[in-house]
């Protein structure tokens, strides 16, 4: 069955989605201290919805006490740290952090009836159930017929409301809470635990309905994908199939010296080419000036010489030009479309002058002068 997750991963990258979903291949998943330090903060604040359901208020310090306890009892040193200016020290004072001002903000905790935490959900995206997707909602609160859904985020990035009034996961939620308790309004809010920030968003019915059928679309695209290409970003850091990528794995085979030499060889080759092309495109510019000084069409050397050519061309919009969407239709209007219709711009140019007259001075609104200069080099003595 598919999940937010499942479904993100192919939006991430569809070899990785390849990789856990189809292949089912095995790895050794390191655990890296962001999911870490979020599983551990989850738990905590788990704990203390669950005991105040049994009447049991638990003090800032008995939860910050069981924090500490489970983040020791469950540490090891396989966790990737990507970011290695920073210690696991600092990321236990993050996460301590998160919950005293969690502690401070809420208390007594009565803003709601907490329905309960962790819960899983089915959510049906349509009425036959063929789609459907699953999910754990961290906590769901009711206020009578209102219901919350709750989540935290460890993340060290804010986002803007703008987003979040567009994000899935738990508008996703909240088609099976409606459906499930009848509710006649669902609240989505996020607890931005590293900012001490709660922000809330809402969907209306009509938002949901169109978000079940981008989903369903998804789904289908997903299981008629035939093209598992990988997509590289800055999250490929976190993957966990990054050794067996091809975007990747030859990073990690340290024996293929002859591999590693030919590209240190070729980059080293490309370099130099670029600070060559530098100093020929400053070269043309001083033949171009000289022979510009001396009214002459070619520059001789002590072995070679340089003929220079030069010519004015009419320049017409191109597909990203403000103007090209007039200047198509005026091509059509003009019975030009035929012998251009992708409007090649290059064979336009090239062919403008032998256009009648009429034509010519229509096309010459949407032109502008261009010249085009090219050096040929030769032997002195070549004619």
């Amino acid at each position: 069955m598919y999940s937010h997750s499942r479904l993100s991963t192919f939006e991430q990258c569809k070899l990785k989605f390849k990789f856990k979903y189809i292949d089912k291949v095995k790895v050794d998943i390191k655990d890296t201290i962001e999911t870490f330090l979020g599983s551990r903060v989850h738990e905590t604040l788990e704990k203390l919805y669950k005991d105040l359901n049994f009447e049991k208020k638990n003090t800032k310090e008995e939860l910050l006490l069981y924090l500490e306890t489970i983040w020791k009892e469950k540490w090891h040193d396989e966790i990737l740290i990507v970011r290695d200016e920073y210690k696991p020290e600092n990321y236990f004072e993050m996460a301590k952090r998160f919950v005293s001002d969690y502690y401070d903000k809420y208390q007594p905790f009565d803003q709601a009836k907490v329905i309960g935490t962790e819960i899983y959900i089915k959510i049906k995206l349509d009425s036959e159930g063929k789609y459907q997707l699953q999910g754990y909602i961290d906590r769901l609160d009711s206020k009578g017929d209102y219901f919350e859904v709750h989540d935290y985020k460890t993340s060290n990035t804010l986002p803007l409301q703008e987003y979040l009034d567009k994000d899935r996961q738990l508008a996703l939620y909240s088609i099976a809470i409606r459906e499930q308790y009848n509710a006649k309004d669902v609240r989505l809010v996020w607890h931005y635990l590293n900012f001490n920030k709660e922000v809330e968003s809402k969907r209306t019915p009509d938002e949901l309905e169109k978000l079940k059928q981008d989903i369903i679309t998804l789904i289908k695209e997903i299981e008629s994908c035939t093209d598992f290409s990988p997509t590289t970003s800055a999250l490929c850091d976190w993957c966990e199939f990054k050794k067996i990528c091809p975007e990747f794995k030859h990073l990690y085979k340290e024996d293929d010296v002859e591999g590693t030499a030919a590209v240190d060889e070729y980059a080293s080759l490309k370099e130099e080419e670029s600070k060559i092309q530098k100093k020929l495109e400053e070269l043309k510019e001083k033949i171009l000036l000289k022979a510009e000084q001396e009214n002459v069409s070619a520059l001789f050397g002590t072995n070679k010489k340089v003929k220079i050519w030069s010519k004015d061309f009419e320049k017409f919009p191109a597909t990203a030009d403000p103007s090209f969407e007039e200047f198509n239709n005026t091509i059509k209007m003009l019975g030009l479309w035929d012998e251009f219709s992708r409007i090649d711009s290059f064979k336009l140019e090239r062919e403008f002058q032998k256009l009648p007259p009429t034509i010519k001075e229509e096309l010459l609104r949407f032109a502008r002068k261009q010249k085009v200069t090219r050096l040929y080099l030769g032997n002195k003595w070549y004619f």
